[in-house]
C-alpha cells in the first residue's frame, strides 16, 4: 500500500489551519492541535521543520502562535511533504542518488513515471486549493 508518512500528513493537517485563517491573527499551537486533535509534542517537531524550511513563522508574545510565510496558494503541498520528510521517493530506486542495486530493472521505468506523476499532482495542489471547499 502506497502510503503518506504520518509526519507529512499531520504537517500537511496543521498547515491547513493557517491557511484557513490567512491574513488573521497567529493561531496558537494549542488551538490548530485541538481543532485537527494532533500531539502537540510532534505538532511541535514538525513546525519546527516547516520554520526552518521557511513555509511558517513563528510569532512570540502574548497573542503569539504561527502563521504562514507565504500565501496559501503560494505554498504546494509537496513543499510541506518534503520539508517534513525530505525529498520525495516512492521506493529505493527513486532516491538520489538509488539506493537499488539492480541498474537493468525493467521496473525502473515505471517506478520513475509515477515518481514524476505524484510528484507533479504534489507539487500542483496548493494549500489554497487543499482549503478551497471551506471557503466556497
Amino acid at each position: 500500500m502506497l502510503r503518506l508518512a504520518a509526519a507529512a500528513e499531520l504537517a500537511i493537517r496543521g498547515v491547513k489551519v493557517l491557511a484557513e485563517r490567512y491574513g488573521n491573527r497567529p493561531v496558537p499551537l494549542d488551538a490548530i492541535c485541538a481543532e485537527q486533535k494532533l500531539p502537540k509534542q510532534y505538532l511541535v517537531k514538525l513546525f519546527s521543520l516547516l520554520v526552518k524550511a521557511d513555509l511558517i513563522t513563528p510569532v512570540r508574545g502574548k497573542h503569539g502562535g504561527y502563521m504562514l510565510a507565504r500565501a496559501p496558494k503560494e505554498i504546494s503541498l509537496l513543499e510541506v511533504i518534503e520539508a517534513v520528510e525530505g525529498t520525495l521517493a516512492l521506493n529505493f530506486c527513486q532516491h538520489d542518488p538509488p539506493k537499488c542495486e539492480l541498474v537493468d530493472c525493467p521496473l525502473r521505468e515505471v517506478w520513475s513515471r509515477l515518481q514524476e506523476t505524484v510528484r507533479e499532482t504534489l507539487d500542483s495542489v496548493t494549500l489554497a486549493d487543499a482549503i478551497a471547499h471551506r471557503k466556497g
